[in-house]
């Protein structure tokens, strides 16, 4: 069976960085080999700000593997389709 690329867990590899830029709250979460930036929404807290930035990053990478998941399985099946 293939590896999964894109597994995530809520938190795991994740390193979160909070600060001002222009006067406006920013949260800002490096891992996987990637940075995402995002405001922090008025009434947030910084824990529900990282829990929505990771949390979009999650669905992102579910989808990238649906679709990895999906075009294994094609692939797998017109490789059965020509040996029989």
């Amino acid at each position: 069976m293939y590896r999964n690329p894109f597994y995530l867990g809520w938190n795991k590899g994740w390193s979160f960085l909070f600060f001002l830029e222009g006067g406006i709250a920013k949260i800002e979460a490096r891992g996987f080999g990637i940075s995402i930036t995002t405001k922090v929404k008025k009434g947030e807290s910084p824990l529900e700000s990282a829990d929505r930035l990771v949390s979009k990053e999650q669905r992102i990478r579910k989808s990238r593997y649906y679709s990895w998941v999906k075009s294994i399985n094609e692939e797998q099946s017109i490789k059965q389709s020509f040996n029989y």
